[in-house]
């Protein structure tokens, strides 16, 4: 509890002091656009509040759905936006058919039965599902993959299209399964008969281009789809296959961001608060040679929790509360369970067990309950307690409705670091409910929250400066951030998951292709991850074409680093300086280059590379004293060195006598430590600025 409550602080000073700078900005990072209004943009942009009681975001959905949506087709819908199908928590046990996979199997029969019948939707929800597999259907099937996207395409279905695109841009069916068909789409997109060969695979790289944008224009003109947005806005970012243009690729990043977000939302309410959440640790993971163990929470972590959580310890139960709410990693959802132990946590005195235990009552609708544990997280200054009173005042939730009290106690989650509260001011100064209305002010607040990856932000931010909403038009800034929103999509971090857990259970075609999807997205680790299996696991699946696949392992490599990603660079240049290949596939020279300029970076493996060169003289004149400096720097180890014999034999011995140094070193300070008493040592004790907000009054005496 006390790490957290520091790294709660720690965070709390990083965001005042990036409010405090943006608040300081003349006219909000730029003169307003003159004559819009506040209404005006809010008009536009329709901005909400993260938080909304469980009956009212019903009845604002029913009223959004006048229609409603089938069982297969929410299967469809799905599977074609690339995210996960939800199968429950108990799937595959013993053998046994749940109540939830029948719903999907049932649902998955009535989409045959549509498809057949020559629904779009239908088609390509099946051949998405054929193509890539799923955790809930893991058999795939090329061919009925092919044909029921091929027959979605055929009636202009978006996501059949784009995945066509995809694969002729990526040759991916060639490429990993020796698998070729005739792809009547190719025509459609203006392919000639010399682009193609005749077993049916795409040609040279720029006939597979080609084709590939042009499927992806036709998607987005034939309504729009995730994979071919992000497609052609990474594209056009980089001046990849067609010329550069800022103001192209935030458009399509502006589309693939808005549909993010809203995919986005059916996860959030599966949170107590429905609010931001973190991204996926799999979507950081740079996958590396020899085994890799899982950092996720697995079913051990979740049984440990579990006796934590029974044995009475707080953190414990306020995450099995948190489990239990949202339904995740095995447990089934159930909202009075999470209760449970959100009140268990809170009998205890812990303010965060308080805090959940009255959103999740103010959820619920019960304001009157509610109110007594969120008065008593925020005496004790928990944030999502003060952000509680805040809503429940908004919503006249437990209390009388009062607008000015609600922004009062928002911004007292919000200057004790609060990412949502901090988001949600700028929703209220743009509304003026409980403050005046100002462009600049929400601006500032969204801003703030769009530097700490807040994805709601990030396109309300984007939006402003693309559009020029009251702050001055600036398409590089609006780039990154509807960039960066549509990467938090549900999509990504899916494909990426898929291929790490593949990658993890030895089927490295299955995780290059849910990697080669997200790399063909632009997302930078999916292309180092593409170039890493290309490079050292496909030659293993088909050893005869191992030039092959080290030359498509370049080309993912590349883009990785152009990209900027340091591991890609490094692997790159170990490509280049592979002595076990002809001479003309070799740059050592370019290899250092690679390596110099990531060893400034701080990467430890380009230390190794680079001062293992200076060693033998390697593309370098050699050099004893630079070689051990970068040596001892990196550890004497690397994670993709593969040296052999006596130099891996010496290597060893270097890195043992030198951790056997430090060793002594240590030993040493801690004698002195001991000795003295650690008398003298400073601490933290750093007065936190305070949160300059003009409509912020924190007394709140009728808490008592």
């Amino acid at each position: 509890t006390s790490a957290m409550d520091a790294a709660k602080s720690v965070r709390g000073a990083l965001l005042l002091a990036a409010a405090c700078a943006a608040a300081a900005v003349s006219g909000g990072f730029g003169s307003a656009t003159a004559g819009i209004t506040p209404a005006e943009v809010a008009a536009f942009l329709k901005p909400e509040l993260t938080f909304m009681p469980d009956r009212l975001r019903a009845d604002a959905a029913a009223g959004r759905e006048a229609v409603g949506v089938g069982a297969w087709q929410a299967v469809a819908r799905t599977l074609t936006g690339l995210q996960k199908l939800d199968c429950g928590h108990d799937a595959g046990i013993d053998g046994r058919v749940t109540l939830k996979e029948r719903e999907l199997l049932d649902a998955t029969e009535a989409m045959l039965d549509a498809a057949a019948a020559g629904d779009a939707l239908a088609m390509a929800g099946l051949g998405h599902l054929y193509l890539l597999g799923d955790e809930c259907s893991p058999k795939r099937n090329l061919t009925w993959a092919t044909h029921w996207l091929d027959g979605a395409a055929a009636q202009g279905q978006p996501d059949a299209l784009a995945m066509l695109g995809f694969l002729a841009e990526s040759r991916a069916l060639p490429r990993l399964y020796n698998y070729t068909q005739h792809n009547p789409a190719a025509a459609a997109a203006g392919l000639t008969a010399g682009d193609i060969q005749q077993d049916g695979a795409l040609g040279s790289a720029s006939a597979a281009a080609t084709a590939g944008r042009a499927l992806y224009e036709v998607a987005v003109a034939s309504g729009g789809s995730v994979l071919a947005s992000m497609a052609l806005g990474w594209k056009h970012a980089n001046g990849f296959d067609v010329p550069a243009s800022c103001p192209a690729a935030a458009a399509h990043y502006e589309t693939a961001a808005q549909a993010a977000v809203a995919a986005l939302d059916g996860r959030r309410q599966l949170t107590v608060e429905q609010g931001w959440l973190e991204t996926h640790a799999e979507t950081k993971t740079l996958l590396r040679p020899g085994k890799m163990e899982n950092d996720g929470i697995d079913v051990a972590a979740v049984e440990h929790l579990d006796y934590c959580a029974h044995v009475g310890d707080v953190a414990g139960q306020v995450g099995m509360g948190h489990l239990y709410h949202s339904g995740a990693h095995g447990v089934p959802r159930d909202a009075s369970a999470g209760r449970h132990w959100f009140r268990q946590a809170a009998s205890r005195g812990d303010p965060m067990g308080h805090a959940n235990l009255g959103l999740s009552l103010l959820r619920a609708g019960d304001g009157k309950a509610a109110i007594g544990p969120l008065r008593r997280a925020a005496k004790r200054n928990d944030p999502s307690g003060w952000a509680g009173l805040g809503y429940a005042y908004y919503y006249g939730l437990g209390l009388k409705r009062d607008p000015a009290r609600a922004a009062k106690a928002i911004a007292a989650a919000a200057r004790l670091g609060h990412l949502d509260a901090i988001y949600n001011l700028g929703v209220l100064a743009l509304r003026g409910e409980g403050m005046p209305a100002s462009v600049g002010k929400a601006f500032r607040f969204w801003n703030v929250a769009a530097e700490f990856q807040h994805p709601m932000a990030q396109l309300l931010v984007g939006r402003m400066k693309l559009h020029g909403l009251g702050v001055v038009k600036e398409c590089r800034t609006a780039l990154f951030f509807l960039s960066h929103a549509a990467t938090q999509g549900p999509a990504v971090p899916h494909l990426m998951g898929q291929g790490l857990a593949a990658h993890q259970a030895g089927r490295p075609q299955r995780a290059l292709m849910h990697y080669l999807l997200a790399a063909h997205m632009g997302i930078e680790q999916a292309m180092a991850n593409t170039g890493f299996l290309y490079l050292h696991s496909m030659s293993q699946v088909q050893p005869s074409r191992a030039a092959a696949f080290r030359a498509c392992a370049a080309e993912y490599l590349r883009l990785a680093a152009a990209a900027g990603s340091i591991d890609a660079s490094v692997q790159l240049a170990n490509l280049l300086s592979d002595s076990s290949q002809p001479l003309a596939a070799r740059d050592v020279h370019l290899a250092n280059e690679l390596y110099s300029e990531a060893a400034q970076y701080g990467s430890p493996d380009a230390m190794f590379h680079l001062g293992y060169n200076y060693l033998k003289g390697r593309g370098v004149p050699r050099d004893l004293g630079k070689a051990w400096a970068l040596l001892k720097d990196s550890g004497f180890s690397s994670r993709h060195a593969a040296l052999r014999g006596t130099d891996a034999a010496a290597m060893a011995v270097a890195r043992l006598l030198y951790e056997a140094r430090l060793l002594l070193v240590f030993a040493a300070l801690g004698g002195f430590v001991m000795a003295t008493g650690a008398k003298g040592i400073p601490g933290g004790g750093g007065k936190v600025a305070d949160w300059e907000d003009e409509a912020a009054d924190d007394e709140f005496d009728d808490f008592d």
